[in-house]
């Protein structure tokens, strides 16, 4: 299996791509440039491909959350190597079957893997994009980017939590500790607080033993 390494990161800026894809909300193709969307949160959720096994386990669990990701401003992307055409036939064929609707996000075409590429999720001896996210903040900068082995489905509920996490951040300064959800404590990252954690946040601490 050979993968492109890619050659940014985290804290970099998101590298700029105009993709077609599929708008099954609209009943349309259209032409989609992440510049269009700075300014707003950004999901990139890569899958290996349509009509596949696990990736519409994860599309299905995805849509599912459409409403939460709206309300924190977050825009969502699933993207894969398929055509704009299979995206459709996809969405007609079976997601709309499973949703009772169809599709919510727009399903972006990456043919040539130049989306997944710079983030190390183009598998070029497959031809594919691996199962992998990214998260890229208001300023278009990268904040999250992981990838899963092919048979192994992601929880789109940590990507929800994550990126309120992000969003909490932003608007607070604050650090976010493991397993927080909105209305918990965060935690100020200052000198005062090193190595006195269980001191001066004992709460949460306590609070990720019971995580256990």
């Amino acid at each position: 299996m050979e993968i492109c390494s890619g050659k940014i990161g985290i804290g970099s800026s998101a590298p700029k791509f105009k993709a077609a894809g599929f708008d099954a909300l609209k009943g349309r193709f259209e032409t989609y440039s992440l510049e269009d969307y700075i300014g707003s949160y950004i999901l990139l959720f890569f899958y290996p491909g349509d009509f596949t096994y696990v990736c519409p386990t994860e599309l299905v669990a995805l849509a599912a959350l459409k409403d939460q990701f709206e309300s924190i401003g977050v825009k969502v992307f699933v993207v894969s190597t398929d055509s704009k055409f299979s995206h459709k036939n996809w969405n007609e064929l079976e997601l709309s079957e499973v949703l009772g609707s169809d599709y919510p996000y727009p399903m972006l075409s990456d043919t040539l893997g130049t989306i997944g590429s710079p983030y190390g999720i183009f598998n070029e001896e497959d031809g594919v994009d691996l199962r992998g996210v990214v998260l890229i903040d208001k300023k278009g900068v990268i904040q999250l980017v992981y990838v899963n082995a092919a048979p192994l489905g992601r929880n789109p509920k940590e990507l929800l939590r994550l990126a309120m996490a992000l969003k909490e951040h932003d608007g607070s300064g604050s650090v976010i500790p493991a397993c927080w959800l909105p209305g918990e404590d965060t935690i100020d990252p200052t000198i005062n607080n090193s190595g006195k954690m269980w001191t001066n946040y004992k709460g949460i601490m306590e609070n990720e033993k019971k995580q256990a």
